[in-house]
């Protein structure tokens, strides 16, 4: 099996300064790579994850490696942090992580709509059976003042207005229900105009509607506020973020508690090597923030 390779995870778990049967919570738990390294080092970690599939492939994975004592795996939206302490972990937890990216496998899955190579799916749900609306909906029934707000605000495309009279005009024709189709019509209007790009002319597109299905935005903003509750004096928390607004979302986060005296120790943001993404080129758009509790 190929697991997901875990982004600055060195770093982190550095960060982290993980103590023997110290209570740590992985928010993002995806393959398991950094609640490895947790268990590695003496630690308990519950690991939290919207995805069913994610939860059952990183569960078995720590079963084989020899962990499965000290692991807690919990099927739930990280939004619900507060919750999950007071109902499962029943005290304040030792530091926390969060890797907002997507596993290897959600995004390259058939079937799954985040690929843009995906020729049966536009869903990008990360918890199909919980969540009602999909990229699918929102591409075949939003308006177009409604699709410029997603495509701007979240992913900040230049070209959203004649893309998305284009979408309008192709989903006029037939639903667009597939990551490939959605795709294409993004690229062709890129090749027809001769547009240069350094990435696939899609992933914009692609992003903000992941963004917006998953309300990744604002359930960030609520696990920030509450591992200020959750989480024991000295307590270290790790954030890992791909996208500027993210990041935006994090640095204020962090300024704001900064200045109130609710946190300290804050690093400074830390980037991926050249070795890192030279191995990993996913990983070129990562940043690393972390805080300790005061």
């Amino acid at each position: 099996m190929d697991y997901h390779y875990s982004v600055l995870s060195k770093e982190a778990i550095e960060h982290l300064e993980v103590k023997p049967k110290g209570i740590y919570i992985d928010a993002t738990l995806g393959h398991g790579g950094h609640t490895l390294e947790i268990l590695k080092k003496g630690g308990i970690v519950y690991g939290i994850d919207q995805d069913p599939k994610n939860l059952e492939l990183a569960t078995q994975r720590i079963k084989v490696e020899g962990f499965a004592d000290n692991f807690f795996p919990i099927h739930s939206n990280f939004n619900k942090v507060d919750e999950i302490v007071k109902n499962n972990i029943k005290q304040k937890i030792d530091g926390l992580i969060v890797d907002l990216g997507l596993s290897s496998d959600q995004q390259k899955s058939e079937g799954r709509g985040f690929s843009f190579n995906d020729t049966s799916s536009l869903d990008m749900r990360l918890d199909p059976e919980h969540q009602e609306v999909s990229a699918e909906m929102i591409i075949n029934t939003a308006s177009y003042e409604d699709l410029y707000k997603v495509f701007t605000k979240y992913g900040q495309e230049l070209r959203s207005k004649p893309i998305i009279l284009r979408i309008i005009r192709e989903r006029q024709k037939s639903p667009i229900k597939t990551g490939e189709r959605l795709a294409d019509i993004i690229r062709n209007y890129y090749k027809e105009h001769r547009f240069p790009s350094k990435i696939d002319p899609s992933t914009k597109i692609f992003m903000s509607l992941r963004i917006v299905v998953n309300n990744e935005f604002e359930n960030l903003k609520k696990l920030l506020d509450q591992t200020l509750s959750i989480t024991k004096p000295n307590g270290k928390i790790s954030v890992i973020t791909f996208h500027s607004g993210e990041d935006r979302i994090v640095k204020q986060f962090i300024q704001k508690s900064n200045r109130e005296k609710l946190i300290d120790n804050v690093s400074k943001a830390i980037k991926p090597s050249f070795e890192e993404i030279k191995m990993n080129p996913l990983s070129r758009s990562a940043t690393l923030r972390s805080y300790r509790i005061v």
